[in-house]
């Protein structure tokens, strides 16, 4: 298999403006300290592959001693502007001395490499590296699709138990339904017209005053109420 090689030394590799389409083959790209003055501070190489892939950077090796040396990997958002450095904000994964990386693969069909030195002629570096297309991990999509299971899954449990929650409703109210008790009916005879008819209400209780009236009268109603004619008395015999 033949490798397409690419130098961050180059300073025409690094003021390219445009992606590196990266075949199936892949990139072999190599960065050596030599503290030649073409060099430049910052080297930008941008790649993209297929949509349905992402791609991946093998480190084959891999050696800083001057920690002013700096390898960063970006994924950029759409569209990138080639007339720029990429963004903090964009970075993915920062590399310095005593770092030690294996392998790093991006989430989306796009990825930017940066070698980035403090000083012109910073010479303690050495690297080796393969950029390579690969199909999209399973985990990834394996990811995708739990998340949408649990989703599922949570909105089926809702449903069950609002179900179910109708159903014990409706039963409640129905054994705490009241029931219209059953009338008797009414016996026969004169016995069943009293009990339909019920008891004759009493006579109301005389006036206390009215009482003490008639009382009154009773006693004293043997005296008349006109005076009594005048005495005469009685004529002697002859």
């Amino acid at each position: 298999m033949q490798l397409y090689h690419m130098f961050m030394d180059s300073y025409g590799t690094c003021q390219q403006t445009s992606f590196f389409h990266v075949p199936e083959e892949g990139y072999l790209v190599h960065a050596k300290g030599s503290g030649q003055i073409y060099q430049t501070l910052r080297c930008s190489l941008r790649f993209r592959t297929q949509v349905d892939k992402q791609l991946c950077v093998k480190f084959n090796s891999f050696r800083i001693d001057d920690c002013s040396v700096h390898f960063k990997v970006f994924q950029e958002n759409q569209p990138v502007n080639f007339g720029r450095q990429p963004s903090e904000d964009c970075l993915y994964r920062h590399y310095g001395c005593q770092d030690s990386p294996q392998t790093v693969c991006s989430t989306d069909s796009y990825l930017t490499l940066q070698l980035h030195k403090e000083r012109i002629d910073a010479q303690g570096y050495s690297l080796q590296l393969t950029v390579e297309p690969k199909a999209i991990q399973n985990e990834i999509i394996m990811s995708l699709w739990f998340i949408v299971g649990v989703i599922v899954a949570v909105v089926v449990v809702i449903v069950v138990l609002a179900v179910v929650i109708v159903i014990c409703c409706r039963k409640d109210r129905h054994h705490g339904r009241v029931f219209k008790q059953k009338k008797n009916k009414p016996r026969s005879g004169g016995q069943g017209r009293l009990l339909e008819a019920g008891p004759e209400p009493s006579a109301p209780p005389l006036d206390p005053g009215l009482e003490m009236h008639q009382h009154i009268v009773t006693s004293y109603g043997q005296f008349p109420n006109e005076p009594p004619p005048p005495y005469e008395p009685k004529p002697e015999p002859v």
